[in-house]
């Protein structure tokens, strides 16, 4: 895996361990009760201080972003978009 997979995937973990019979780029790691609502904000905040990115609203509103391989892919394109840091 990647640095912001790898981070992503950290952050998450912090509690409780993913199954491990699941496809871990297809978890909904909100509906799944990982991170609630009052802690995704700080997630996305951790996410933008450790990555040198801002998201928007659009995007945080998107309920894609609660899927692990989506909320990759996303810091993943705007941290090549020059946007962030590796």
């Amino acid at each position: 895996m990647d640095t912001i997979t790898d981070f992503i995937l950290d952050y998450i973990q912090r509690e409780y361990e993913l199954p491990s019979e699941s496809n871990i780029m297809a978890f909904n790691y909100v509906d799944s009760g990982y991170i609630d609502s009052l802690g995704l904000v700080q997630f996305f905040a951790t996410l933008e201080d450790e990555f040198n990115i801002s998201f928007t609203d659009d995007e945080l509103t998107n309920p894609d972003i609660k899927i692990i391989g989506n909320l990759a892919k996303l810091v993943y394109s705007k941290v090549n978009s020059g946007q962030g840091k590796l």
